[in-house]
């Protein structure tokens, strides 16, 4: 007869690896913040700002950025080059916070289960919406800043249950 497996979580795990966890989640949460405060800078957090940074100046969208710079239309090779580096950068972070919360024994599975996928799903989103915004038409831009929105709750709320697990 074989012993029933128990289910890892953070409570299972060595000591050094729970240290090593919950410094790799704080280091990730002031490192996504950063870009958030650099989208806001850059954006003003709106969709004309967001168009403007990669349509460049006076696209078709109401409300100003909060930034004064001129934004200037992105190249194919830059589209290419901002989706490449954040798609596999951001790929990375949400692996790291997916084993978080699938080690977490809070909230129930099928909300686990969600948080884990739901990144994957926003990142496939946002970066069609940024591609159909600079190559179609920039209100595409609300889709962008809706997915984009719903992925950093996402991963603050990922962040949150980690590190409150890991704090028992």
């Amino acid at each position: 007869m074989t012993e029933p497996s128990v289910r890892p979580s953070w409570q299972t795990v060595p000591a050094p690896l729970r240290l090593l966890a919950r410094w790799v989640t704080i280091v990730q949460l002031v490192g996504y913040t950063t870009s958030l405060v650099f989208v806001w800078h850059t954006t003003g957090l709106v969709p004309r700002g967001v168009a403007e940074r990669y349509r460049g100046e006076g696209a078709p969208i109401e409300a100003a950025p909060a930034t004064e710079a001129m934004q200037f239309p992105k190249s194919f090779g830059e589209m290419l080059t901002i989706t490449h580096t954040h798609l596999l950068g951001m790929a990375v972070i949400f692996v790291l916070t997916g084993i978080g919360v699938a080690l977490c024994t809070r909230p129930s599975e099928r909300w686990r289960r969600f948080l884990i996928a739901e990144p994957f799903a926003a990142l496939l989103v946002s970066f069609s919406a940024m591609w159909l915004m600079w190559y179609a038409d920039a209100r595409f831009a609300w889709l962008l800043e809706a997915s984009s929105s719903l992925l950093a709750i996402t991963f603050y709320v990922q962040s949150v249950l980690i590190l409150r697990e890991l704090r028992q």
